[in-house]
This record gives structure tokens, C-alpha cells and sequence, in this order.
């Protein structure tokens, strides 16, 4: 009888991209506990944003370790839309590159367009809103689903419409938020505002879902 090799799919890669994920989070929670739990909790509460604001805007070390993290949570995410079968680091570090130079791009732009029309706190104040409702998105609710979905047999459409579903529906309930929430600064400037939304908001991801349409 000749006994058939079960082939063993090597996961070094997947664990390594969770410990970094993980000890990124630590550190955070570690260094900054009082902030690690107000992020944790930003997505009901709108204390930490209130907070966050009154401060004067710089990039914190923290807040890096988030956004680096994030970005590896929502690029593993991607991945496991776009491929099959066994886990290939060179095509993540693909879409990692191409989701950072993309988030990074659109945030520059953002800022510069916002400087020029003088709504440069407001935009400010927006930009670091969505950011860090992308941010928890990614790290608490994409990024442990790509994962159950890579270690797991399972229907794997479903889940992920389901997934995106809920967080295209957080994503805009909370930009509706902001919006009802600076309403009365975002009324004073209301055209600038409406012309930003669809230049940066709308278009970029009506043009993104085209590509992957016609691809």
C-alpha cells in the first residue's frame, strides 16, 4: 500500500503579520492605556475624538503603530479577496505598497485641497476622523476575518460581503456623524465641502470598483 502525503501549508508568514500586529497593539496599550482603551471604544463613543481635538493636531508615536498596523490588518484582508490557495508574502507586500502609497496619497491631497480652501482644521479634524474609523475597522473586525477565513474552510463569499457590508455601512453612518456633529462649521463652507466629498470620497472608489469590474 503506498500512503499519500497530506501537503502542509506553510503559515510563518500569516503568524509573523499577526505578532506584529499584536505587539504593535501592546505597546500601544502599554504606553498609552488610557488612549488604547478610548480608540477601542471610539466606534460608540465620541470621547475620544472630543479629546483628540482639543488637543493640538501632531502625529504621535502611537498613533503610527495604529496606522502601520491597520495597514497590515486591511491589506491581509485584501489579499484573501483576491487570492486562493496558499499564502504568497511577495503578492501581501504588493498590496501592502499599493494600499499605503494610496491612503498616504489621498491623505497629502486631502490636506493640500483643504489648505486651499482654508478649511484646513475642519479637514484636519475629518481627515484624522475617517482615518480612525478605517483604523478600527481594519484592525477589529477585517483583519480577525481574514484571518478565520485563511485558517478555515468555509463559505468564504458570504462572509466576506457580509464583512464589507457591515464596514462600507460603519464607515458612512460615522462620516454622517461627523458631519451632523460639525454641521454648523460645515454649513458655513457647505459648497467646498459637497465639491471635497465628491472628489475624494465618491469618485476615487467609484473609479476603484470600475477596475476591478472590468479586471
Amino acid at each position: 500500500m503506498f500512503s499519500a502525503l497530506r501537503p502542509v501549508q506553510n503559515n510563518h508568514w500569516v503568524i509573523s503579520i499577526t505578532l506584529v500586529v499584536l505587539v504593535f497593539l501592546v505597546l500601544v496599550k502599554w504606553n498609552k492605556g488610557n488612549y488604547f482603551f478610548s480608540f477601542l471604544n471610539s466606534l460608540y463613543s465620541s470621547t475620544f475624538f472630543s479629546r483628540k481635538f482639543l488637543e493640538k493636531r501632531r502625529i504621535d508615536l502611537h498613533e503610527i503603530l495604529l496606522f502601520v498596523s491597520s495597514l497590515l490588518g486591511l491589506s491581509f484582508f485584501i489579499f484573501i479577496i483576491l487570492n486562493e490557495g496558499a499564502f504568497e508574502i511577495m503578492i501581501y507586500l504588493q498590496i501592502l505598497l499599493l494600499v499605503t502609497i494610496i491612503l498616504l496619497s489621498k491623505y497629502l491631497i486631502e490636506k493640500i485641497v483643504g489648505d486651499l480652501f482654508e478649511l484646513d482644521q475642519l479637514i484636519a479634524k475629518y481627515l484624522f476622523y475617517k482615518q480612525s474609523i478605517l483604523s478600527w475597522l481594519s484592525l477589529f473586525l477585517l483583519f480577525p476575518v481574514g484571518l478565520f477565513l485563511y485558517f478555515q474552510d468555509i463559505d468564504k463569499p458570504t462572509l466576506i460581503m457580509i464583512s464589507i457590508g457591515v464596514s462600507v455601512l460603519v464607515y458612512v453612518f460615522k462620516l454622517f456623524s461627523f458631519v451632523s456633529l460639525y454641521q454648523k462649521h460645515i454649513l458655513a463652507y457647505w459648497f467646498y465641502f459637497i465639491l471635497y466629498l465628491c472628489a475624494f470620497e465618491i469618485a476615487p472608489y467609484l473609479i476603484i470598483f470600475k477596475v476591478i469590474k472590468i479586471n
